[in-house]
C-alpha cells in the first residue's frame, strides 16, 4: 500500500617531533619530515597567526608564553592535564580552568634564561580528549579555549541549508532523517522513551536530531496501533497529545495505522528564540512530501494525481 504523508507548518520563520638546540643560533636537529619541519617554523614565527580555539580528537599547535601564565579554558570540568615535567612546564587544574607555567632560569650573572622547547599537552576535558602543541614564545600571556565542535557543525550546517527558504530547509530536515541520510554535523540522540499514551495508540520517542546553528530540531517517533480496527491519524492530533514544544511542521509516514502495524511520526522543531508570530488555527498542508521523498528513492513508485489536490 502507497504512503500518504503530511506536513503542516505551523510556523513559517524565516606524530610530533621534539627539536633540540645544538648551540647554534636558529639551527635545530630533527628526524621530522620536510613537511613536519616546515610546520615547526610556522608555528616559530610570531608573525603566523596560531588557533586559540582547539578542538577535540586532532593535535593543534598553538603558541604559548614562556614568560606568564597562560590559561586552557573548556565549557566543562577538567579532568586530566598532562605534560613532559622534563620540559619544563608545569599545569595545574582549577575547575573549568587549567593553567600552564613553563619555567624560567636565572643565571648566576643575573640573565633570565626561557623555555624554547615545544611542549605535548593532553587535556581531558568533559568526554573529549585534546592534543596540543605548545610552542613557548616571548608573548604575552595566552588563553586557549577548548571547543566541543559545536562551531565547527554550526558553520556546515549553515553551509547544508544556505540559500533555502523555510519551507525548504523544514522539508530538507525532514527528508534527511526519514531517508537515513543524516550529515556528520547533526548531532543524534537516540532514545527508547514512551511519551504518552492515546486511546488508540500508544506513542515512543526514537530519536532527537538537533540542526545546531539552524535552530531546528527533528524528534522522530513511533506510532504503535492498540487495536485492531484500523486508525486514521492527523497531525493535529499530535498537537493536542503534548509532544511538541515549539513546533513548525508536524510530518506523518502514514495517516491511516493498521491492526500489528507501526508508522513514523517527524515533528520538526524551533528554538523559541528563533520563532516568530504563530499562524492561526488553518494551518497550511503540503501534501505527499514523504511520498514525494520515497518516489525519488524508489523509481519503481507511483504518485496518485489526487493527493495532491
Amino acid at each position: 500500500m502507497r504512503k500518504i504523508a503530511a506536513i503542516v507548518a505551523i510556523a513559517i520563520l524565516p606524530t610530533t617531533t621534539v627539536h633540540a638546540e645544538d648551540g647554534r643560533k636558529g639551527h635545530l636537529k630533527t628526524d621530522a619530515p620536510e613537511s613536519a619541519l616546515l610546520l615547526d617554523k610556522t608555528a616559530m614565527d610570531p608573525g603566523v597567526d596560531l588557533p586559540t580555539v582547539v578542538l577535540p580528537e586532532v593535535s593543534t599547535t598553538i603558541r604559548l608564553s614562556s614568560s606568564d601564565m597562560n590559561r586552557i579554558s573548556c565549557q566543562s570540568e577538567i579532568k586530566e592535564a598532562l605534560t613532559s615535567s622534563e620540559k619544563g612546564a608545569s599545569i595545574k587544574i582549577t575547575g573549568k580552568d587549567a593553567f600552564v607555567k613553563f619555567k624560567v632560569i636565572k643565571k648566576p650573572d643575573g640573565k633570565m634564561v626561557y623555555a624554547t622547547t615545544p611542549t605535548e599537552f593532553y587535556v581531558v576535558c568533559g568526554d573529549n580528549t585534546y592534543t596540543l602543541i605548545a610552542y613557548p614564545q616571548r608573548i604575552q600571556s595566552q588563553t586557549i579555549r577548548l571547543s566541543t565542535g559545536k562551531e565547527k557543525k554550526i558553520k556546515e550546517n549553515m553551509s547544508l541549508f544556505a540559500g533555502l527558504p523555510f519551507e525548504k530547509k523544514v522539508l530538507k530536515a525532514v527528508k534527511d532523517v526519514y531517508t537515513e541520510n543524516i550529515p556528520e554535523s547533526y548531532s543524534v540522540t537516540r532514545l527508547e522513551k514512551k511519551i504518552t499514551s492515546h486511546k488508540e495508540v500508544d506513542l515512543y520517542l526514537k530519536r532527537l536530531v538537533d540542526i545546531e546553528g539552524e535552530g531546528m530540531l527533528v524528534k522522530e517517533f513511533e506510532v504503535l496501533l492498540k487495536g485492531t480496527t484500523p486508525f486514521k491519524m492527523s497531525e493535529k492530533m499530535f498537537l493536542k497529545m503534548g509532544v511538541a514544544e515549539n513546533p513548525v511542521a508536524i510530518s506523518l509516514e502514514n495517516h491511516v495505522l493498521r491492526p500489528s502495524q507501526t508508522t513514523r511520526v517527524f515533528i520538526v522543531e524551533q528554538r523559541s528564540d528563533r520563532l516568530g508570530p504563530r499562524l492561526g488555527e488553518d494551518l497550511p498542508v503540503l501534501r505527499n512530501v514523504i511520498d514525494k521523498i520515497s518516489t525519488r528513492h524508489d523509481s519503481s513508485a507511483k504518485e496518485d494525481p489526487a493527493d495532491e489536490k
